[in-house]
């Protein structure tokens, strides 16, 4: 009995019935869609010879009915008579079959191999051949095999899906793990970005891991405008408190902050209600007290005592309130003194300093007022006094006015942080 090629066809329009070695297997689902797909597929016609039909016709018998045992023992016949390459392609596919039929993952490696080293079969076979074979190569961390495989698997227009036929971009973030695994972090950032710009265009959210998969890689790799732009897309897609904290935070770490740059991060994290536990109020109290505020300092402690944030009877919140509390009225008091020194000084050193102040008392009007008149006597860092202008017109609900200034930040580690701040008005459109 000899195969005809209208079965072989038909065999090959089933398509690749293999277990995917880094995914869930494919669902009955899933198959029928393939098949499918396949049946519009333009039709591929191989051209076998006799010999060839007549030695495939029991080894496709044999696989058809699972009896994988005898179809091994076949397969030496049909190999000796598979020449051309569509024949070649053709055994290819049956090796395919057996080795997915007997869990023989290092089997189904061959067969992908030698169906795409022939150089034939079905167009809407290959881009799948592809696939499989990168994830092959995945598996065996052979990544740059891996990156020209699930390359050319998309070019070829490649789509994975999921077991109720729908696409996923699992091509797109297996060839981001394969880019981050060679150390091209840069591309493999580039593939995340692309799956899930797909997937916006599909109506769909990305999940957060993907965001903070590129924010970590980023972090590893030193490439700090990364950190700033992975972290704050994960904040602006899932703006929650805890995504809030670890943005910055990693953003914070990545940068090694100067006391002053960090002190406007705080206050962002504060702003966001992104400060949890005891080290995060003790921490930004530290600081405040450190360059001057302790109004500030005791606003936090306070602010966290009441929200729980952490034990009454913490030990080093209790030492930093003993240090901070004595020096808060003094300090209130002497504004108004300092907003006259800053009215007639010749720079905007005391202007910058006294706005600093109001600021952390709350005084979010007369901040914005100082920080005003620092930038127009000069002799400050115009980028700090810009910053926290706009932070100030923030807290105060200005919120046309605090994207204005925030957009006029745009060197070193405060344009990052402006950025933050402008995603929180953008998520909010109020003052806090």
């Amino acid at each position: 009995m000899t195969v005809s090629r209208l079965a072989l066809v038909l065999a090959l329009g089933m398509g690749v019935s293999m277990a995917s070695p880094s995914v869930a297997q494919r669902g009955k689902k899933a198959d029928a869609a393939a098949a499918a797909a396949a049946a519009q597929a333009p039709q591929w016609t191989p051209k076998l010879d006799k010999a060839f039909r007549n030695a495939a016709a029991p080894l496709q018998k044999a696989i058809q009915s699972k009896d994988y045992a005898t179809a091994k023992t076949l397969l030496p016949a049909a190999e000796t008579a598979a020449l051309s390459a569509d024949e070649k392609f053709l055994l290819g596919q049956f090796k395919l079959q057996i080795a997915s039929g007997t869990n023989d993952t290092a089997g189904q490696q061959a067969a992908v191999e030698q169906m795409l080293a022939a150089g034939t079969g079905p167009a809407d076979m290959k881009p799948q051949l592809l696939y499989f074979q990168g994830q092959f190569a995945y598996n065996a961390q052979n990544f740059p095999q891996a990156i020209q495989s699930f390359s050319a698997a998309k070019q070829a227009g490649y789509t994975s899906k999921d077991a109720s036929g729908q696409p996923t971009r699992q091509l797109d973030l297996l060839l981001a793990e394969s880019y981050f695994k060679a150390n091209q972090t840069q591309q493999g950032l580039a593939a995340i970005e692309q799956a899930i710009q797909a997937e916006k265009a599909a109506g769909n959210k990305a999940p957060a891991e993907w965001y903070g998969r590129g924010a970590s890689q980023a972090y590893r790799a030193k490439l700090m405008p990364e950190v700033a732009k992975w972290t704050r897309l994960q904040v602006a897609e899932y703006p929650t408190a805890e995504n809030w904290r670890s943005a910055l935070v990693i953003f914070g770490d990545a940068q090694r902050l100067d006391d002053q740059t960090q002190l406007d991060l705080f206050r962002l994290q504060r702003t966001a209600g992104a400060l949890a536990g005891e080290r995060d109020y003790f921490d930004y109290a530290l600081l405040a007290d450190k360059v001057g505020l302790p109004g500030e300092a005791k606003a936090v402690v306070d602010e966290g005592r009441a929200k729980s944030a952490y034990n009454a009877s913490s030990k080093p919140i209790a030492e930093i309130t003993s240090v901070v509390t004595p020096k808060v009225a003094a300090d209130r008091a002497s504004l108004a003194r300092s907003e006259a020194d800053a009215k007639s000084s010749a720079n905007g050193r005391t202007a910058l300093g006294t706005g600093d102040a109001y600021f952390g008392y709350g005084d979010y009007q007369k901040a914005v007022a100082m920080y005003q008149l620092a930038l127009q006597k000069g002799g400050i860092d115009a980028s700090t006094a810009q910053l926290r202008l706009g932070m100030a017109l923030a807290r105060a609900g200005q919120v046309d006015q605090a994207r204005q200034a925030l957009a006029q930040v745009t060197q070193g580690p405060r344009a990052q942080i402006a950025q933050f701040w402008t995603l929180w008005l953008d998520q909010n459109a109020r003052a806090s």
